[in-house]
């Protein structure tokens, strides 16, 4: 019994007739007319009773109609979905999501927009830093990654596909009652003497080695009075006036407690990467990357 069999009895079931069925699958009539006889004998049961004009479900008939609407039914799933998977519109998509990315309002919106035009991917965001994104592209238990330009170098390239997501600028966070808060010009220089915050070097040591030499190169060294472990927690302390501190600029970030604002001649620049493994065939990943293009 081959599902031909059962596609042959399914038409002849349903339009009770030999001849309209025949035409339906598009066979000749006496062809499928032996099909039915065939798969009848293979079975030991009479499936149609034969009438004058036309046939009619046998009771056996009609219990394996119902047997075979399931399986044509989940056979036809089947080859919906293999289709969908091969096209990206079916699987799985880890995301190594920072705080970085999450306060990028065009990112999140491009992954918000993805979600709903592809309903049958699902997203798993996982909370990560860099760092830990790629070791997880690396390991695989991630898929794609949003990173610093700074945290990954030409050997990582070797083995990640990268699309630049675009600029990050760098600000000063200051509480309101803050000398320099109403200053029109911030310069390196008017920060000497100042208690900073800084994010934890393990976190992102590059990163953070680059702030620290921006600010060296212009006669600064920081006054470092605590490390925090996310730009957050930056922020907060910042607002209760613990210090000042530097963090990428975004319009949510800005409030009544906490101020940003440019300083002029810091010479300090990064990009926002996103990146996932060449060896990676995933036809979902490749559409959620192509979703996240940045528009030409």
């Amino acid at each position: 019994m081959e599902l031909r069999h059962l596609r042959y009895f399914q038409a002849v079931a349903r339009e009770e007739h030999f001849g309209r069925a025949a035409r339906n699958i598009r066979i000749a009539q006496p062809a499928l007319t032996r099909q039915i006889r065939d798969l009848e004998v293979e079975l030991g049961v009479t499936l149609f009773e034969r009438l004058p004009r036309g046939v009619r479900l046998s009771a056996a008939g009609a219990s394996f109609l119902r047997d075979v609407d399931v399986i044509l039914g989940q056979v036809q799933h089947s080859v919906d979905h293999v289709r969908a998977f091969a096209h990206g519109h079916v699987g799985t998509v880890r995301i190594g999501f920072s705080e970085i990315a999450s306060r990028h309002r065009a990112i999140a919106s491009k992954i918000l927009a993805f979600r709903l035009s592809e309903p049958r991917i699902e997203l798993n965001l996982l909370p990560m830093g860099s760092l830990a994104q790629l070791d997880g592209l690396r390991s695989g238990s991630v898929d794609v990654g949003i990173v610093y330009d700074v945290h990954h170098n030409d050997d990582d390239l070797q083995h990640f596909d990268c699309i630049d997501l675009g600029g990050s600028d760098i600000v000063l966070a200051l509480y309101p009652g803050h000398r320099l808060a109403q200053q029109r010009e911030i310069r390196v220089r008017d920060l000497a003497g100042e208690p900073f915050l800084f994010g934890i070097r393990k976190a992102g040591p590059l990163y953070h080695d680059r702030l620290m030499q921006a600010l060296l190169a212009h006669g600064v060294s920081p006054n470092i009075i605590q490390e925090t472990a996310t730009h957050s927690i930056l922020l907060s302390l910042v607002s209760v006036g613990m210090g000042i501190g530097f963090t990428e600029y975004s319009d949510e970030t800005s409030s009544s407690n906490v101020l940003l604002r440019q300083v002029k001649d810091l010479d300090l620049a990064f990009r926002l990467h996103l990146l996932w493994r060449k060896s990676n065939p995933s036809p979902a990943v490749q559409r959620f990357v192509d979703a996240l293009r940045p528009e030409r």
